[in-house]
Parts: C-alpha cells; structure tokens; sequence
C-alpha cells in the first residue's frame, strides 16, 4: 500500500516573498544614497570650505589680511586694557544641541551706553580693532561678542549669535547697563536682528551686510543651482536638523518689522553677491520709519569699513548719537 502522503502536492517555494524582499533592498539603496548625500550637503552649509580654511566672510579689495592674534595685540593696537566678561551658557539649535560658554571682551569707556560688536562668520580676534577703535575714540564702551567663532561649531548664519547677542545684552542689564546697541557684521548682522525680534533688549542696531532670509541666500549659490531641483528640496529639508528650523523660516527681513522702538542702521555694500542690495531693502522696508540704508560703492562682502573708514565711524557714530539721544559736541568759537 502506498503511503497517503506521497501522493499530496507539495509546498511551492516562496519565490514570489524573496523576489518582493529583493526589490525592496534593491529600491532602498537608491533612497539611502539619495538622503545621505543631501545629508551632507546639508552639512556643509554649516561647514563651508572657507571655514575649514580658517578664513572669515567678509572679503573685498582692500581687506587687510588678519591673523589670530594675543590679546595684547589688540590692547596695543586699542590702548585699552580689555576685560573678559563671562554671559553664560547657552544650546546651540539643531539636534546637536551643543552647550556653548558666552564669553567676550570688555573695553570700558567713558560713557555708559555700550555696543556690542558681534562678528562676521569665522573672524578672529583682530577684525574687532577697526570697529572697537572708532567707538572707543567716540567715548562708547564696548563690548566684542567672539566664543562663537570657533570653527568647531561651524556658521549657524546667525542662528547661534543671536543667542549670544541676548546673552551679552542680558549680563549687561544685571551690571546696571541699561542703554545697549549692536553692531553686527555678515550672520552676527543677521543674528542681533533675529535677537531684539525674540527679545527687545537692544535700542539701536547696526546690521552691516546682513542678508534677508536664508533659504534665499543659499538657493542664489550656483552650486545650488546646478543641483536637480527634487534633491535640493531634500537638501533644504534636511538642512532644519542642523539649524533648528526650516530655512525660509530663517529670516531677518522678517524679524526686522519686531523690532519694536529699536532704530536700525543699515549697512550695504552696492554690489555685493553675497548679500545683494534686494536684501538691504528687504530689511529696510520691514522695519519702516526707523529705519535708514546707507549704501556704499564696493563689489566685497562686509568691507564697508575698508572702503570708507572715516565715513564708516562716522555715520555709525551719527547714528548711535542719535539713537541714544546724545547731543553733539558744541562747535568751538573761531579763534580758538
């Protein structure tokens, strides 16, 4: 007798699983290489290549070349002593959520009203001395905001010194300081405009090249533009992880109509790249009637002060009168 067994169909394999398993392996290389790719040029916003070089943004014909200096360098260079001022600690956006130690220098001056000098992306020490030197002259204390221009933190594009703009504002308050300004440079422009929108701490603000809104910024890069659209809105997706926040949502034009009783000062460069003169009207029209734009005639980036020194101090110095409601100083008799 046979066996009742033998004669059952048998089990067909499972082929059709493992061809469905296959696939999906197959299609999820593609995706994989595709995210991980916008990763890391979502990364390298962050990182860009003139940072890692230990160059700084701001650029122009007549830039002098600075170094990383000592601090008595710049005490020479300023004939002031500075002191250090130590404002805290505060988290870095984005899901690195780095601690960050707020600290700066102080140089005390002969009036009570204080500028907080915050620096162009990748700065060392050295860039303050233009700056600091007119303002001293002008009797104005100063204050220069630099922790955050270690490269190790790559450019948050203001996102990090507008913390460290409100941290330093915040210190100044509790020392009895009650009448603060700032002067921002390239992203420290961008981050003192994003920090009185969030909290109105400052009373005058100098925002020179500042650009209007982020994502704009970096889809007017021609290595943006010569990517395939669908993968630079990947690119812009991932970008939130590393800056907290979507991109367009990255926007001093917008912040600049929050400014509250703040006056502003608009520094632009007439035919910057970087930072257009679309984007100076864009912050200039946002923030209505107290706000004023000076333009300057220069191809660079932040280099205003260089193209102009005298000028430069002395609109800014005009400016901070002004807005602090000094009066001028009488003019002398003739004869004397």
């Amino acid at each position: 007798m046979s066996d009742p067994s033998e004669s059952q169909p048998s089990v067909p394999k499972r082929r059709p699983r493992r061809i469905f398993g296959t696939g999906a392996i197959l299609l999820s290389i593609p995706i994989i290489l595709w995210m991980g790719a916008a990763f890391f040029v979502s990364r390298s916003m962050m990182y860009p290549e003139f940072l890692r070089r230990g160059g700084q943004d701001v650029f122009g014909q007549h830039v002098p070349p600075f170094r990383r200096g000592s601090m008595t360098d710049i005490q020479t260079a300023l004939g002031v002593e500075p002191e250090r001022l130590d404002c805290g600690v505060v988290e870095e956006d984005g899901f690195r959520h780095h601690q960050v130690s707020v600290t700066g220098w102080y140089f005390p001056g002969k009036r009570r009203e204080v500028v907080v000098f915050v620096p162009a992306a990748g700065a060392p020490e050295t860039a303050m001395i233009p700056y600091a030197k007119f303002l001293l002259d002008a009797g104005y204390t100063v204050v220069a905001a630099y922790s955050s221009n270690d490269p190790s933190y790559g450019i948050n594009w203001g996102m990090l010194k507008r913390k460290f703009a409100l941290a330093t504002a915040r210190t100044l308050m509790d020392d009895g300081f009650t009448n603060i300004a700032a002067l921002g440079i390239g992203e420290g422009a961008a981050g003192v405009i994003m920090a009185q929108a969030e909290q109105p701490v400052f009373t005058a603000i100098v925002a020179d090249s500042s650009y209007a809104n982020l994502e704009q910024l970096f889809m007017r890069s021609p290595s943006m533009t010569r990517l395939n659209p669908a993968f630079v809105k990947t690119v812009m997706w991932e970008a939130q992880l590393w800056f907290g926040r979507p991109l367009d949502k990255i926007s001093p034009a917008t912040d600049a109509g929050n400014l509250g009783a703040c006056s502003l000062l608009i520094i632009q460069d007439s035919d910057d790249q970087m930072t257009p003169l679309a984007d100076g009207k864009a912050l200039l029209d946002a923030a209505g009637f107290n706000a004023q734009m000076w333009t300057v005639p220069a191809g660079g980036h932040g280099d205003a002060i260089f193209e102009d020194p005298k000028g430069y101090a002395a609109r800014v110095v005009k400016f901070l009168d002004a807005s602090f409601n000094i009066e001028p100083p009488a003019a002398k008799p003739k004869g004397h």
